[in-house]
């Protein structure tokens, strides 16, 4: 039996890097965010279950900006990742203002779907590649392997990199079957010459890191019974991380999946996508995004204005 994958895209990041509501900025020809190509690309593919996580005060704003114009297409819901949202018995650590992570996004939907979900960063694009293979994937497995499958979309580093500092990325190591035998999460990664170099220690030391490398660009397809893993685990995350480092520390989904991984408890397949990703981490990164989504239009691989 085929299923029915949702689409959940986590937009509630404070994009402190950014200065702004980057989730929100219109980089389009006709007006549109990133998000709109995102989920039109999922459209084509096959979703029709949208699931948008933000903070509460933002729900006015994403739907005078992009609900009203995506009803029509696809089943669109909200879900508020709020930092006190945290299991009995813990409570947020005094003067922490920092969300818990991507993680605690997804757990921030767990009331809203009960299928395999496709999780993605508002303010990337990923082209239509990754959504096409994702939901193949999620829609094509047998009900049983669903405890324990999942997959990632990977893209070269190096073409994935912002001109205008560092960012952060989930560093892929895959098997001869492209299988996925471990993931780490670098947090300040430069370009260099084609390639990249990385720093553990805000600069002092800059390791080199090939630009063939591949990485998670936070595009997940993951299993119906993920979220008691996802929520099982967080637990421990609260009693460890979270108690050694409370005002910055993250439960992130490629550390969670990292760490499935080394205990046996999942396998994880790839996918990778040939296609461009940009995004935009920093103000000065808008304008290539502009220009190269105004490059999609003129070729016709999105029309404008995208929602007809």
């Amino acid at each position: 039996m085929r299923e029915k994958p949702h689409l959940l895209i986590m937009a509630a990041g404070m994009a402190s890097r950014y200065g702004g509501v980057k989730q929100l900025e219109r980089v389009g020809p006709s007006g549109e965010i990133i998000m709109d190509y995102s989920i039109h690309a999922a459209v084509e593919a096959g979703y029709k279950d949208v699931i948008i996580v933000i903070k509460r005060d933002m729900e006015a704003d994403f739907e005078e900006i992009l609900g009203r114009r995506l009803r029509p297409h696809v089943n669109l819901q909200y879900a508020y990742q709020e930092l006190a949202d945290l299991p009995p018995g813990y409570s947020v650590p005094a003067d922490r203002i920092k969300p818990w992570g991507t993680g605690h996004a997804l757990l921030a939907a767990r009331e809203l779907f009960d299928a395999p979900v496709t999780v993605i960063n508002a303010d990337d694009y990923y082209g239509k590649t990754a959504f096409r293979l994702m939901y193949d994937f999620l829609s094509e497995n047998d009900k049983e392997a669903y405890s324990y499958r999942h997959a990632i979309c990977t893209w070269k580093l190096r073409n994935t990199l912002s001109a205008y500092g560092t960012v952060s990325r989930g560093i892929c190591e895959l098997d001869g079957q492209d299988r996925l035998i471990a993931i780490r999460e670098l947090k300040k990664i430069a370009p260099s010459n084609g390639d990249a170099v990385y720093t553990l220690d805000d600069g002092e030391n800059w390791y080199p890191l090939p630009g063939e490398t591949d990485v998670s660009m936070n595009f997940f397809g993951l299993s119906r019974g993920f979220m008691q893993r996802l929520a099982e685990n967080f637990t421990t995350f609260l009693d460890e991380s979270a108690a050694a480092q409370p005002l910055s520390s993250e439960y992130l989904l490629p550390e969670i999946l990292g760490q499935e991984l080394v205990k046996g408890n999942c396998e994880i397949h790839t996918m990778k996508s040939s296609e461009r990703w940009f995004g935009v981490t920093y103000q000065e990164d808008k304008a290539f995004v502009q220009a190269s989504l105004r490059e999609l239009t003129d070729k016709g691989v999105f029309p404008t204005p995208l929602w007809k």
